[in-house]
């Protein structure tokens, strides 16, 4: 027993598939359990606990049927748990990596250090930064490895004579592209990498001659053309979507309608695009990140990826790789080899998403277009740095994998902000506000570079709080803030329309505007009739903040407790969560209170990083009898905050005729925050 295992862990390839295990929970392991829930997710998790996991084949029968049933059964498999998806996410990303590991030794079985630095580098490319998306992403990563396990199989089967084992991988590798092609649809290029390869292993196996080489390859990709002409068939005449970029008809009718300039747009956009994946996804992303990236950060990210070297040293160690003899000149045809098959992988993967209407976009981590061209794009970096002097090639590689690595653990701290915001907005959402009534428009305002994209990436966790039973549809709406949505708020428009199979009734005279002004803000709920707001708030902020009604949300009864599974825990009660009940405590006009809650602030030594949350406070005070006291916090926290303070006065030089039952001292709240010295 102990020299079986003994002999396993001698063997090379189980110590290279450690490695690679090693590396994925290395480079994305450890962030998984700072990461949450974003944009397209909420959708779907939504549907997924108001109308069952049933209603996930629905939704996505617009654009892409098969993979809703997928969802479906996944979603009942995995459930509503943060931590489920992205360990999910992350194994598919392990089986694709592995699945890339066993194409590279079929092919190249003699260069085992080369294709090993390959898979790690294929594992950690830079150029696909959305894994931590990974309740939507893993329908990607699954579809991908489906791909490469598929070519895996069939080049697996090529070695093999006539018999059982060899007949279930033709059959495996068929069904397997029959899954990735009703998944994915612009991932069929894919198939120019099957066939790319089949044809090389062919050629290397003797047949040289050109006729019978041609009946060999078609013979042998028959099956999968089959799987392909029947996908596009369904495609093209028995599916009707209503999404352009998936329903060929509309796709055709561009085309038609505008022929030169589309044709001009594939030329320029498939070189655009090969650069992207090829050279520029080594230095965009990674340069954005490490400019803006603390040095705590940088430090953090750059242990990582000295850990990951760690590891390939002790690889190289074990396996007694000679570098010498490994990066030396004798390899020249394996170069020219990894050079053409990489740049045809490359075109045919990025063609189909070209074709579409689509593009790979380095500046957003959230798409994903980047994810299917990355085993030609590696292929290709590889015999490019192998063409460098040998002294140059295995310091190149190292220092590619460690700049990804590096990268990667930016991204996913960029990733844990977003979610960190998500997450502190809805729980002091449920601070500030017991309930919320229906046909409210709520409204979010995050600060730049992160924020929301989507209505649903609101509505979907706000009534997953706020309305948690069974649904056809969300009883509160909501909209992202834009400039066009500040029309839409101007004008009161009413709206309504379907969102996949969602119907939603947007009535924007409804507003409930919500904004997180910086990093150190809590979120603020602005109230129109007295908006504050902060000095880090935007501009638009201020021109739709008068248009939200405070009286949308409803200030009695118990608080909401958003579910922990999607929300993760409750943030401590520091500031933010006194600064909250003080405003639901305002908007009452029960001062006493806010006078109870700001002596419990003094007495826990809390302070506001945003001085305009004093404000509350102040008023309280004001309105309690506490005249002094308001004094006091306003000499020591907002007098010298022109900035906050000019906007405030200007809204207080009105007064908002507040009902006498609301007891607001107007004068006495002017004169402390206007007229004071």
């Amino acid at each position: 027993m102990l020299a079986r295992v003994y002999r396993t862990l001698k063997n090379e390839p189980f110590q290279a598939i450690l490695l690679i295990f090693l590396i994925t929970l290395v480079t994305y392991g450890i962030n998984i359990a700072r990461l949450g829930y974003y944009h397209d997710d909420w959708y779907v998790l939504w549907s997924g606990q108001a109308r069952g996991a049933q209603s996930m084949v629905s939704l996505f029968s617009t654009d892409r049927p098969f993979m809703g049933v997928l969802y479906s059964l996944v979603y009942r498999l995995l459930g509503d748990l943060i931590i489920n998806w992205h360990l999910y996410a992350l194994a598919w990303r392990f089986i694709g990596a592995l699945a890339f590991f066993w194409i590279l030794r079929l092919v190249w079985p003699e260069h085992k250090s080369i294709t090993t630095l390959m898979v790690v580098l294929f594992l950690v490319y830079p150029g696909f930064l959305s894994i931590p998306n990974a309740n939507t992403k893993q329908n990607h990563l699954f579809g991908f490895a489906s791909a490469l396990l598929s070519i895996a199989f069939m080049l697996k089967a090529l070695k093999l004579e006539r018999g059982f084992w060899k007949v279930l991988l033709i059959i495996s590798s068929f069904l397997l592209t029959v899954n990735y092609l009703f998944v994915y649809e612009y991932m069929l290029g894919l198939e120019g990498m099957r066939l790319c390869l089949l044809t090389y292993t062919l050629y290397r196996n003797g047949n040289h001659d050109f006729l019978s080489a041609f009946w060999d390859i078609i013979k042998r990709w028959s099956i999968h053309a089959f799987a392909l002409i029947l996908f596009v068939y369904w495609r093209l005449f028995i599916f009707s979507g209503s999404r352009n970029s998936t329903d060929a008809v509309k796709l055709a009718g561009n085309y038609l309608a505008d022929t030169r300039n589309m044709l001009l747009r594939i030329f320029f956009e498939t070189g655009k695009d090969m650069l992207d994946t090829g050279i520029y996804a080594w230095f965009v992303k990674p340069y954005e990140l490490f400019s803006k990236a603390e040095y705590s950060i940088l430090t953090a990210a750059f242990g990582v990826s000295l850990i990951v070297i760690a590891l390939l040293f002790v690889y190289s160690r074990l396996v007694k790789i000679n570098p010498n003899e490994i990066f030396s000149s004798k390899h020249e045809k394996f170069i020219r080899d990894l050079l053409v098959i990489g740049a045809i992988t490359m075109f045919c993967a990025i063609l189909p998403v070209v074709l579409t209407g689509r593009n790979v976009d380095l500046t957003d981590s959230y798409k994903s277009y980047g994810l299917h061209p990355e085993a030609g794009v590696v292929m290709l970096v590889v015999g490019l740095t192998l063409m460098l002097q040998p002294r140059f090639r295995k310091v190149i590689l190292f220092v590619l994998i460690g700049l990804s690595v590096m990268t990667q653990q930016l991204n996913a701290g960029e990733w844990q902000k977003l979610w960190d915001y998500q997450r502190q907005t809805w729980w002091q959402l449920t601070w500030r506000a017991p309930d919320i009534q229906n046909d409210t428009m709520v409204m979010t305002y995050f600060p730049d570079g992160f924020r929301l994209q989507q209505d649903y990436e609101i509505w979907g966790p706000v009534n997953l709080i706020y309305r948690p039973g069974a649904a056809k549809a969300p009883s509160i709406q909501s909209e992202v803030l834009t400039t066009d949505t500040a029309y839409d708020v101007l004008k009161k428009t009413v709206r309504d329309n379907v969102d996949r199979d969602i119907r939603l009734h947007r009535d924007f005279g409804n507003l409930l505007l919500m904004s997180l002004p910086s990093d150190n803000s809590c979120m603020h709920i602005i109230d129109g009739k007295l908006p504050v707001y902060s000095e880090n708030d935007e501009l638009i902020v201020r021109q739709v903040g008068s248009y939200s009604k405070i009286d949308r949300i409803i200030p009695t009864g118990a608080s909401q407790q958003p579910s922990p599974r999607i929300f993760g825990a409750e943030p401590a009660h520091s500031w933010c969560y006194y600064y909250q009940k003080a405003s639901l405590a305002r908007q009452t006009g029960n001062w006493d209170e806010i006078g109870k809650i700001f002596d419990e602030t003094m007495k826990l030594k809390l302070d506001a990083a945003d001085q305009s949350e004093w404000v509350p406070f102040i008023e309280g005070l004001v309105n309690s009898g506490r005249i002094s006291d308001a004094k006091k916090v306003y000499l020591s926290e907002i007098k010298g905050n022109g900035n906050m303070r000019f906007p405030l006065c200007q809204t207080l030089a009105i007064d908002p005729n507040y009902p006498p039952t609301f007891k607001y001292n107007y004068q006495a709240v002017y004169d402390v925050l206007c007229n004071s010295k």
